[in-house]
């Protein structure tokens, strides 16, 4: 995100200083301090009753044509866990269900800055359709030895944290993606 060089409150230019430990932009004329807060954002990572996993592949930056698990920016208002699931739907047109909280996770972007992460795995049911929209190129469930490379690093971190979980609630007899 491009830093404010201007006062949003009352137009004078932003100084530099340090403020409460942390060096930020502010006010000198009105006070108001830019505090430059992550954007919160949600992953699902994405099961069939098969334990297949839905990747997708990105048709826009950041991450143009990588294959990803889906999610994106929370609104106004929304909860995280709902956050998930409507960006599930608007991406694949999947309904799911929250299963839990695989992790939170802090990221800076090039794109967008500071970044909070809350990623869920999600179940949805076999006889849905799956409709990708503009965002996304393709979509799928795959197993683990044909899911196409993830090379999103943190998405790849959640995969392996929800393996690691589902070892430790000692899914037995459960394929662990």
């Amino acid at each position: 995100m491009i830093p404010y060089s201007f006062c949003p409150v009352c137009g004078k230019p932003l100084s530099e200083g340090v403020i409460e430990g942390r060096t930020r932009m502010f006010c000198a004329s009105c006070g108001w301090v830019h505090y430059r807060n992550p954007l919160p954002v949600a992953v699902a990572y994405t099961v069939n009753r098969h334990n297949e996993l839905l990747v997708i592949r990105r048709a826009h930056e950041p991450a143009i044509h990588e294959w990803a698990l889906p999610g994106g920016f929370l609104e106004e208002g929304e909860e995280p866990h709902e956050g998930c699931l409507r960006e599930l739907m608007e991406e694949t047109s999947l309904d799911g269900r929250v299963e839990r909280l695989i992790g939170i996770y802090h990221r800076n972007v090039d794109l967008y800055g500071s970044l909070l992460i809350v990623a869920y795995k999600v179940v949805v049911e076999e006889h849905e359709r799956m409709a990708p929209n503009h965002e996304v190129s393709e979509a799928g469930f795959f197993g683990e030895c044909n899911c196409p490379q993830i090379n999103i690093p943190l998405h790849r971190h959640i995969i392996e944290e929800n393996r690691r979980l589902e070892s430790l609630a000692g899914v037995a007899g459960k394929p662990v993606f």
